[in-house]
């Protein structure tokens, strides 16, 4: 049962203009319809003034973090950690996303609230989350360098999220194209990918 949504927003040219967050609306319309009584928890990266990591606060946070692991610099970290269903909306630029997410994911990413390591050394995922989907837009064709979304495999493997999906919606800005259609599309998919989770 899903009681509670993490959705990463870094629909960077906002709700007016984004067409990854028209994609992600409706997957997430299709969650509500699945889990009414689920909560969703917005991360707004348009309007997020979290920090680049430096060398300096990377020493703070770990001194903090013995301090006080609630404290609220680790808030992207508890998020992450306690959602049971992870949606990652942003769209494709430059081979991956926007810089504002991969900040973020610093900040989610930390040694004793999404993973750890055993006595041997084993790095452990602490993350409850099922699944991760990562919805993505974009002008030309994506082809095989859907570098954002290898990227979040691989970081959903180190917080023990165990499986990840790929929403997409590709060449909207090829003359030839019919991108409503391409949209539509994609909303359709996105809709079967909520049923099956």
């Amino acid at each position: 049962m899903i009681q509670h949504i993490l959705f990463v927003n870094a629909c960077m040219r906002g709700r007016e203009e984004s067409r990854t967050w028209l994609l992600s609306q409706a997957f997430l319309e299709a969650c509500k319809e699945r889990w009414p009584k689920a909560e969703i928890l917005e991360r707004d990266l348009t309007a997020c003034d979290l920090p680049v990591l430096t060398g300096p606060m990377t020493t703070e946070r770990d001194a903090r973090f013995q301090a006080d692991p609630w404290d609220p610099m680790f808030a992207p970290a508890h998020e992450m950690q306690g959602a049971d269903l992870v949606v990652v909306a942003a769209p494709y630029w430059d081979l991956t996303f926007p810089a504002a997410l991969k900040v973020y994911l610093e900040w989610a990413s930390v040694l004793g609230i999404t993973f750890h390591y055993t006595l041997e050394g084993q790095q452990e995922g602490l993350c409850k989350a099922g699944n991760l989907v990562y919805i993505t837009t974009a002008g030309g064709e994506i082809g095989d360098k859907n570098f954002g979304y290898d990227y979040l495999k691989g970081l959903s493997d180190m917080f023990g999220i165990s499986r990840t999906h790929c929403l997409t919606a590709e060449g909207l800005d090829v003359w030839e194209n019919d991108a409503q259609a391409i949209l539509n599309r994609a909303k359709k998919q996105a809709e079967k990918l909520a049923a099956s989770l």
